[in-house]
């Protein structure tokens, strides 16, 4: 019941959102291995995604907008393809705390905010009073996508499936998945472009990150009715 009521209120939690999302092939697939929790599968094709967003508008009290990012590799439960959050960062206390609560291995960090100039949108995550991340997103495609970038591309919505996470975070020994589920109609807005990464190479992930790059990826602007519900695994 009070998962209902905080993630599931009448016409959506998540109102509306912009952000950034970028997806690759990781460059250390051991890493990946280690980094992906032992009730988690490799999928056939490993992938790496990184995301920036500004939720403008949630309507659960007290939870307002926020931003936020994370790291997401994709995982596999009996069969099914996922995402597992490596990492995940919100603006905001509550954020955090509802997070949490539901297994994403959410912090709080300083700042995380998108700016434009001309045609060039950069999303920037500041923690400890440092750059932290850096996404740069121009658009247009600048050379051919392999059929998996394509396919992940053409999918309108700014999140490619269900998460896969472990309750506490990180430890278990619960694991469920979250759904997305739109409770009124979804108005997508992408943008296609190629994507450049900027990182903290102190961050454990970073050497998933290839040497060659941009990387194809979507600005997307999101307006509608979005709630999240979590279906238990084990």
């Amino acid at each position: 019941m009070l998962e209902h009521i905080i993630f599931e209120p009448r016409g959506g939690m998540y109102r509306e959102f912009e952000g950034l999302t970028t997806h690759f092939e990781p460059k250390n697939l051991s890493l990946y291995r280690k980094l992906l929790p032992e009730q988690f599968s490799i999928p056939s094709h490993p992938v790496v995604t990184v995301f920036i967003a500004d939720y403008l508008r949630v309507v659960t009290w007290p939870t307002t907008r926020y931003q936020e990012w994370s790291v997401m590799i994709k995982s596999e439960w009996k069969g099914e393809e996922g995402w597992y959050p490596v990492t995940m960062a919100v603006t905001k206390w509550m954020a955090m705390a509802g997070g949490r609560y539901l297994g994403f291995p959410k912090y709080v960090t300083d700042e995380i905010f998108i700016t434009k100039d001309k045609e060039i949108l950069t999303a920037t995550v500041k923690y400890k009073s440092s750059v932290h991340l850096v996404l740069e997103f121009k658009p247009g495609t600048t050379r051919q996508l392999v059929p998996w970038e394509k396919q992940l591309d053409e999918n309108v919505s700014f999140f490619k499936g269900d998460v896969h996470l472990l309750v506490p975070p990180g430890r278990g020994p619960r694991a469920q998945k979250i759904v997305t589920h739109d409770v009124t109609e979804a108005r997508w807005l992408p943008q296609h472009g190629m994507i450049k990464i900027q990182v903290d190479q102190n961050e454990l992930w970073a050497s998933l990150i290839p040497d060659e790059g941009p990387f194809p990826g979507t600005y997307n602007h999101f307006i509608g009715g979005a709630n999240i519900v979590a279906m238990r695994l084990i």
